[in-house]
């Protein structure tokens, strides 16, 4: 599976507070089935992509006006303040991955 399913898989499930698979298939309009193969490591369509994607979107656009806040930031903030505003964005992007590197090793020495 790809870096980029991976992250719109598990932003969905987080989102979604970790949704069955039958949710998941009546929310997207994908096949239970399919849903399965997904979240098991096939490789996802790009129609497939898609559907997770604008879900997300419009998830987290009902939560948070991220994007829109975004632009005000870009239109009345100097290149300076856009600058450290897009560094912080980068370290809490580069500390969840490492969040989550951790905890996934944490849980493979917990199988074994």
């Amino acid at each position: 599976m790809s870096n980029l399913q991976n992250e719109i898989l598990d932003q969905y499930m987080s989102i979604n507070q970790n949704p069955t698979l039958k949710a998941v298939s009546l929310d997207t309009g994908i096949q239970l089935t399919r849903v399965f193969r997904l979240l098991n490591g096939s490789k996802m369509r790009l129609e497939e992509f898609e559907v997770f994607e604008k879900r997300v979107k419009a998830k987290l656009s009902e939560e948070n006006h991220l994007v829109e806040l975004a632009q005000r930031c870009f239109y009345t903030l100097s290149k300076f303040e856009i600058e450290e505003l897009a560094e912080l964005m980068k370290r809490r992007v580069e500390l969840y991955q490492l969040r989550k590197k951790r905890n996934f090793a944490e849980s493979k020495e917990t199988v074994a």
